[in-house]
């Protein structure tokens, strides 16, 4: 829970934070009368403004109490301090009809408004005793007041899903963490965060169409909210694997190609993977095994084609919670070969593949797939081989005939800088490589390799020199 006085500092309305800044003062002083009468105060300021500000906005609930409140404000005539008192006893219900409170914090805060009159007004009580409520209900009321209203901005559940829906869908989408975050959840009531939540999640793992747009395509709609879900889960991790369980067993009964696709969308979210059960992840090893069996043991020219999604699907194997979870992923990588294993590595470059890289430059077997492969797999990857990993990838591409296509030399000088992150320890190994390509001058080749070690070294030997 966070500490009172942080709370206030978060109350949004700038206007009202004196207000409840009096409110804990008096609080603290152990006037609990006072603390009552102004944190009711502070609330009513509040919530007329939210009221406003929704009435601004086009929301026709907001429209009487606002006029009221505007005939009355500026005016100290009788009338108008009874149309206030008007106001204030239906502003709660207002807000309830606006979403900006719930039913539970209404009653709550219908407390606070009976203990502020019994606090103002002492002759309700018999007898004329005058109410003395303890310090504790004085921290209670002020403590509901904040988590219920003062801390956040005028935002209703139906207008911040309407938002958001309208922001996936606008042709011009972008996805900017920082707004998104902003706008639709840290700026959101909690009740209307589960919302929109509930409904990234909807989009992203079961695909629905869109009766309103037909024109756009499901799959565009969850790889946005799927981009959506990953920003929430920065903010609010048990949220979203609560949300995304709770479609869990709809999605596990879909088909094949729409699992696939949540894969690649989710697959390195592991709030997606703690609503799964055993079952549903037993079933995604096999699909992923499947995959694997249809490449494994084939000629290049007998194998088929590896569709994006199914690269993408594979590429999980870089991740370590993924890994270990479907076991099957990293025998269906092993059994591919190298241009569909170079297609799997284009997906995701990191740590985790610098061991392929080697692999890839020796199983290449063709100068177009040598081309392809370092430009799509070797190069990516570059910037996180350690040192032998650099070793064996410049040796494997040294004794490679088949790696030396049109192009490459060039992929090689970018190579070089891209393994700046080494410093200056790569160079020996760089000077190896030169050597291994003079080394393979001397022999029968397909390729002129004195051409290929001239026009390398002409390019890097003096920069590693330099060094």
């Amino acid at each position: 829970m966070l500490d009172l006085e942080e709370q206030i500092s978060r109350v949004a309305n700038a206007d009202v934070r004196p207000l409840v800044r009096e409110a804990h003062r008096c609080y603290t002083a152990g006037a609990a009368r006072a603390a009552i009468v102004l944190t009711w105060t502070a609330l009513c300021a509040d919530l007329i403004d939210k009221i406003g500000t929704l009435h601004q906005s086009g929301e026709a609930e907001a429209a009487e109490l606002t006029g009221k409140v505007g005939a009355a404000q500026g005016k100290l005539d009788r009338a108008s301090v009874i149309a206030m008192q008007g106001v204030e006893s239906t502003v709660l219900d207002t807000a309830v009809a606006l979403e900006l409170i719930d039913a539970t914090q209404k009653l709550q805060l219908e407390r606070l408004r009976e203990d502020r009159n019994l606090c103002a007004h002492p002759s309700l009580r018999p007898l004329g005793e005058p109410f003395n409520p303890p310090l504790e209900y004085a921290r209670a009321h002020l403590i509901v007041a904040l988590d219920a209203v003062l801390v956040h901005p005028a935002s209703q559940g139906r207008k911040v899903l309407a938002a958001f829906a309208e922001h996936i869908l606008d042709p011009g989408f972008i996805g900017d963490p920082l707004h998104i975050a902003h706008a639709f959840f840290r700026q959101v009531r909690p009740a209307a965060r589960r919302k929109v939540v509930e409904f990234a999640a909807r989009h992203a793992m079961l695909e629905p169409e869109l009766p309103d747009h037909p024109s756009v395509a499901p799959t565009d709609v969850a790889d946005r909210m799927a981009q959506c879900l990953r920003i929430f889960a920065a903010e609010d991790r048990t949220l979203v694997a609560e949300l995304m369980g709770k479609f869990a067993e709809r999605w596990a009964k879909l088909p094949v190609e729409v699992q696939r696709r949540t894969l690649q969308r989710l697959g390195d979210l592991d709030a997606f993977w703690a609503g799964l059960d055993d079952a549903v992840r037993s079933h995604l090893d096999a699909m992923v095994r499947e995959i694997g069996e249809r490449h494994r043991g084939l000629e290049s020219w007998q194998e088929p084609q590896l569709e994006p999604v199914e690269a993408e699907v594979l590429a999980l194997v870089a991740v370590t919670e993924v890994r270990m979870t479907l076991p099957s992923l990293e025998p269906a990588l092993a059994g591919l070969r190298s241009r569909r294993r170079a297609e799997v590595i284009a997906q995701r470059p990191g740590p985790y593949f610098g061991d392929q890289v080697a692999i890839v430059l020796t199983e290449v077997d063709s100068f177009d797939l040598g081309e392809l492969s370092a430009r799509i797999a070797v190069l990516p990857n570059a910037p996180h081989l350690t040192l032998d990993q650099l070793r064996a990838a410049l040796g494997a591409w040294a004794s490679n005939s088949q790696c030396w296509g049109r192009g490459v030399i060039e992929h090689v000088v970018r190579f070089y800088h891209a393994t700046a992150h080494l410093g200056v320890a790569r160079n020996q190994v760089w000077r190896e490589f030169l050597d291994k390509l003079l080394a393979q001058a001397g022999r029968p080749s397909v390729v002129d390799y004195q051409r290929i070690h001239t026009r390398v070294s002409e390019q890097i030997s003096v920069l590693i020199d330099s060094e």
